[in-house]
């Protein structure tokens, strides 16, 4: 019996593969990890509990304990033609596995990573080499840690809004204005004018200057000579933010990375 057969069934958890996001949580982790500026419509309660979920997960981006390596690749053995079969030989085998592939999530060594192995052609019925492992797993590690590190800036991104949301109470505003208004009295002042504010006009974005620009260039060719660099200047603007000219009016950045 080799050093890896000896590892007895039932014996111990083995880890599963972890929660993949949503499709509207991919979107939106794609364009934190881009750079897209979050609004309040991005960061839906829905979004924030679904990451904070992916997030509190325990140990998913931790590395395996040597036993789950060993149980992992004890399961290769009857789906390979060479495995290792004298306990030195295993010993030395595992150990190899595990100093290079040691550091990688423990979510990694699932059954589908053990089969994606086998099936990915010739090469997949012979025992893998470390450094064949290693290349084998590492899509699957970069994904779990890109998808943890996304979910973890969107929920700081949430809290932080949440933060700003709370701000200054009712009441202490109520307060503030209480004590203005005693020392204006006190000063001899008279009361002041309740702040006017005016309302706020939401801006056009820059896909709505270009679109409007081209409207204009397609109503007067004649305006082409200031037009035409305006537009050329806003189509540098849209490539840079969004990678591709968006079709119609983009509402969030997560629809944006949706499409």
């Amino acid at each position: 019996m080799t050093t890896i057969a000896k590892i007895q069934p039932g014996t111990m958890a083995f880890p599963v593969a972890p929660v993949e996001p949503s499709a509207d949580l991919s979107a939106l982790i794609a364009a934190v990890q881009r750079g897209v500026p979050m609004t309040a419509r991005d960061l839906t309660q829905a979004r924030v509990d679904e990451a904070r979920a992916i997030v509190g997960a325990q140990n998913v981006t931790a590395p395996a304990p040597g036993i789950v390596i060993a149980a992992w690749a004890k399961k290769l053995i009857p789906l390979t033609v060479n495995p290792p079969t004298d306990p030195a030989d295993s010993a030395a085998k595992i150990s190899a596995i595990c100093e290079i592939c040691g550091n990688m999530p423990a979510a990694v060594w699932t059954p589908e990573t053990r089969k994606a192995w086998v099936t990915q052609g010739p090469q997949g019925k012979f025992w893998p080499a470390p450094a064949e492992l290693y290349a084998h797993l590492q899509p699957y590690a970069d994904k779990i840690r890109r998808n943890v590190e996304g979910c973890r800036r969107i929920v700081k991104l949430a809290d932080r809004a949440g933060k700003r949301e709370e701000g200054v109470s009712a009441e202490e505003r109520a307060a503030v204005a209480r004590q203005m208004a005693e020392w204006r009295k006190s000063m001899g002042h008279t009361d002041a004018e309740p702040e006017q504010r005016r309302p706020v006009e939401p801006q056009p974005s820059v896909s709505e200057r270009l679109a409007e620009c081209r409207r204009q260039l397609a109503a007067d060719p004649t305006q082409g000579v200031w037009l035409d660099p305006l537009i050329a200047q806003l189509e540098a603007q849209v490539m840079a933010t969004y990678g591709k000219e968006p079709t119609g009016r983009p509402h969030s950045a997560a629809q944006v990375f949706a499409r």
